[in-house]
């Protein structure tokens, strides 16, 4: 409890700072956010008239302390295109985004982690190698360029699965696959470095004396150990996600938070933007929020320090 009150504790500065900055970058960008949403041939009369709907006529840290206010009541402001309130627009996407992030999330773990158990078990050989070359690929291949060839491939030539939308879980393969392919890629290169770090120690070494087998040697007693940089890198890659996929939801027109933001800017909806921006800042934060009680749940020595 002293050590979930203690990341507590230091939460709420973190926030503060997420916040603010959030704020800063969308109010100091250069350039006029009225004249961009109404373009330069509106009247002064319709930019004044927006201006002071957004609030944007008053000094900025009136605008600052209003924004925070705002945020204390749960009040991200409402769109200019829909005059939705923005916090419910970002809402209705999640769904969509959580359900894509976890199986993207699910699928490369599922998949690198046992592989890279194996690799280390079998360091040198033909399946470490072959493991290797693969996840070297993964990293290598950008999502913007997988999405569009399993498009060509699955949906256009075989005709196996739909091109784009969110209609069961037929539609959800792709798109996970596209998102998941470049994350099992490092989670994989990265178990198989800790499992071989781990088997080194001398916890290992005696483990073998008591002529344990070796795949319980490695998934019970190695793997065990190496968890902590496997869990921190799903978490930050987890935060990533939930912070919204826009590349893979713009290619598979999957309608998430990540799609939501670039129909916001195309539309130069100025409170909407600033609300999706806000919602990615604070997905890094609490994702890694969760990895630290994660941490302290795994390895109770680390809870035992504070």
């Amino acid at each position: 409890m002293r050590y979930l009150a203690a990341r507590l504790l230091l939460l709420l500065p973190t926030l503060f700072g997420v916040v603010t900055a959030v704020f800063l970058v969308i109010h100091l960008i250069p350039g006029d956010p009225v004249e961009a949403m109404l373009g330069e041939t509106a009247v002064a009369a319709e930019k004044d008239a927006l201006r002071r709907e957004l609030g944007l006529d008053r000094p900025l840290l009136a605008q600052y302390g209003g924004y925070l206010a705002a945020l204390a009541r749960g009040d991200l402001g409402a769109s200019i295109s829909t005059r939705q309130p923005v916090l419910g627009e970002i809402a209705a996407r999640w769904p969509a985004t959580l359900e894509l992030a976890v199986a993207a999330l699910l699928l490369a773990a599922v998949t690198a982690v046992p592989l890279g158990v194996l690799a280390a078990a079998r360091r040198g050989g033909a399946l470490d190698n072959a493991t290797l070359f693969f996840s070297l690929i993964g990293v290598a291949v950008p999502s913007f360029w997988l999405g569009p060839l399993l498009i060509i491939v699955f949906s256009i030539g075989l005709a196996w699965l739909p091109v784009s939308g969110r209609e069961g879980i037929a539609s959800l393969i792709l798109p996970a696959v596209t998102l998941g392919a470049g994350m099992a890629a490092i989670l994989l290169r990265l178990t198989r470095s800790a499992v071989l770090e781990a088997a080194e120690d001398d916890y290992i070494r005696a483990a073998r004396a008591r002529g344990l087998p070796e795949w319980r040697v490695y998934l019970k007693h190695a793997l065990g150990n190496a968890l902590l940089p496997v869990v921190t890198m799903m978490g930050l890659q987890l935060g990533a996600l939930l912070s919204g996929t826009v590349i893979t939801e713009t290619i598979f027109s999957w309608p998430g938070v990540g799609r939501l933001m670039i129909e916001a800017i195309e539309r130069r909806d100025y409170p909407l933007v600033q609300g999706c921006v806000l919602n990615i800042a604070l997905c890094y934060v609490f994702a890694n929020f969760a990895v630290d009680i994660i941490y302290a749940w795994l390895d109770p020595r680390i809870r035992l320090e504070r």
